[in-house]
């Protein structure tokens, strides 16, 4: 609350009572307080003398005999009691009089009212401070007028605030004007010299259930009584005027409960004594109320809010289980239909597990790969062979995952040159590519008599030619396909006597290491990495070569967030 409205905030702002009711507000706080000396300062003021006479002989008190003069009302309250109405009479007949544009204040005084005479029963309910209850209730809000009264454009405000629940408004204030009435409250009293004990309820109120405050609770319990009751007093305030009367109820009951260990019961039977005593009161103070508010009615309303906040929780719970199962059912079609779409992917690679001289394996991360390899032999005993990566994953890089794989099929089989086959292929791509998907891809043709290779790299990682002499590696030759039409890809021609090719997805190469020294961990395989594990392996017959490649990217990689492909093609 250091805002700047605190370090403008001086005490020649805030009003201060003028004349005789300042001098009968010291003269009530005094120690030697005479009933002569009083009687006759609230004489010579003829409306606070209406005032009080009026309240002292309605129904608030319930005095058998009429009270006809201050002095008879001083012997029937006692002096303390009447201290404490003078001390409320005095603020409320000083504050009223600040004309504030559009702050509707008989409604303010109101709900004031309604506070106190809450404040009061709560006072014989728990053994408290019952004579301060009613005036510190009154109080409680003063802070809000002088907010208002400081800044009257924002009267317009005023009725949102009010039909809001207590913890919520506050948090409302503090946003709209830097401050919150409690602490300007708080300031009044100590401006206007009120009770100490007055000065901690009004400016701790809404801090009640606080650390600080609960502290506090055990240094100074007389105090921190008043603040729980007029806590719990503007909790019954809102149960009649703002629009979440279920939440406020439900927040009162429990609050009585956990300070002063007070029933439900105890707490409906205080709500259905409040219309009655503020109608009488707001009558003896000349207040006019606006719409009569039924006891009935607001719990009516209160409990019917807790009715269909069941109900719409039980619709709710219903429709989230219908909803769960039938996302259960729909994932379990969807299940079925990715593991027949998995099976046509896979029928799409050739079955080569008992092809010498080639061994390839496509594991995906989801359902479906976007990787794809195949290797078939032409009617002339030519062997074609291709790998590729499509970008994006799921459904549409398999789609079109198939369309290239079949694109590369079928060219093979009619067009003899690979780069023609390739040519083709990209000029497809562009023509029906969507999203901006591409394809990088390696195809090739070999010669199974001669050992004769011709290669082309488009976009994709490069494939290494390894024997025991030298490591090649073949680099792109060009973008992937599907991103330049017309583009013509130059084609590389290799001898792959006593040597083994190698072709791979960045499946591995961008695997994240899980094994290994502290500072390696987390890190990409990368390229050097994976080639180093082609080297230690290369020696091994190719069908076992692709299992300890497997194997290894088990154990050392973490789980797989992209495809892993691989071909071996050689001795």
């Amino acid at each position: 609350m250091a805002g700047s409205f605190y370090r403008d905030l001086q005490p020649e702002n805030l009003p201060v009572p003028k004349g005789q009711i300042m001098q009968l507000i010291q003269y009530t706080l005094g120690e030697d307080t005479q009933i002569d000396k009083l009687t006759q300062l609230i004489s010579m003021n003829p409306v606070l003398t209406a005032q009080l006479l009026g309240l002292v002989n309605s129904s608030f008190f319930g005095f058998r005999q009429q009270v006809k003069t201050i002095s008879d009302a001083v012997v029937a309250m006692g002096l303390k009691s009447l201290r404490n109405l003078i001390l409320c009479f005095a603020v409320k007949e000083t504050l009223s009089k600040n004309d504030i544009p559009g702050f509707e204040i008989d409604i303010f005084w109101e709900d004031s009212i309604r506070r106190g005479v809450a404040a009061q029963q709560l006072g014989y309910l728990v053994n408290g401070p019952v004579e301060q209850g009613f005036t510190a209730g009154m109080l409680q809000d003063i802070g809000m007028l002088i907010l208002f009264s400081m800044e009257p454009e924002k009267t317009d405000r005023w009725p949102l605030l009010r039909s809001n629940l207590p913890v919520k408004r506050h948090k409302m204030e503090e946003e709209l004007f830097c401050a919150t009435h409690d602490h300007v409250g708080a300031l009044l009293c100590k401006k206007w010299n009120l009770p100490k004990s007055y000065t901690l309820a009004i400016g701790h109120h809404h801090s009640f259930f606080s650390k600080k405050e609960s502290q506090k609770f055990g240094q100074a319990k007389k105090h921190s009584t008043l603040a729980g009751m007029m806590h719990l007093s503007d909790l019954c305030n809102a149960v009649y005027t703002c629009h979440d009367k279920s939440t406020a109820l439900a927040d009162l009951k429990t609050k009585s409960k956990m300070l002063f260990g007070l029933t439900e019961e105890k707490v409906e039977s205080l709500l259905s004594l409040l219309p009655d005593q503020v109608e009488e009161t707001s009558r003896a103070l000349n207040i006019t109320l606006g719409s009569p508010i039924n006891f009935e009615m607001v719990m009516e309303q209160a409990n019917k809010k807790l009715v269909e906040d069941n109900i719409s929780y039980q619709e709710l719970t219903w429709q989230l289980q219908n909803s769960l199962k039938q996302r259960d059912e729909y994932a379990a079609k969807l299940e079925t239909e990715f593991d027949i779409a998995r099976e046509i992917q896979q029928s799409l690679q050739p079955d080569i597990e008992k092809i010498p001289g080639v061994g390839a394996f496509n594991i995906p991360a989801l359902h479906l790969s976007g990787d794809f390899y195949d290797y078939f032999t032409k009617d002339d005993n030519t062997i074609c062979f291709c790998i590729g990566d499509v970008s994006g994953k799921g459904t549409s890089a398999a789609l079109l995952m198939a369309k290239t794989i079949s694109l590369f099929r079928c060219l093979s089989k009619v067009v003899e040159d690979i780069t023609e086959v390739i040519k083709l292929m990209n000029n497809e791509l562009c023509e029906t590519a969507v999203r901006g998907m591409f394809v990088t891809f390696v195809g090739g043709c070999l010669n199974p008599e001669s050992n004769e290779l011709s290669i082309i790299n488009v976009g994709h990682l490069p494939p290494f030619l390894v024997n025991e002499k030298k490591i090649t590696i073949i680099e792109a030759q060009g973008p992937p396909l599907g991103v330049l039409p017309g583009v013509s890809y130059p084609g590389k021609q290799f001898s792959i006597k006593n040597s083994r090719l190698f072709l791979y997805t960045d499946g591995f190469t961008e695997g994240k290491l899980k094994k290994g020294s502290a500072k390696d961990l987390g890190k990409e395989l990368g390229v050097k990495g994976f080639l180093r594990w082609l080297l230690q392996s290369r020696k091994m017959p190719i069908d076992e070569q692709i299992s300890f490649i497997k194997e290894l990217g088990k154990v050392q990689l973490a789980p797989q967030s992209d495809d892993q492909t691989l071909m071996i093609l050689g001795e």
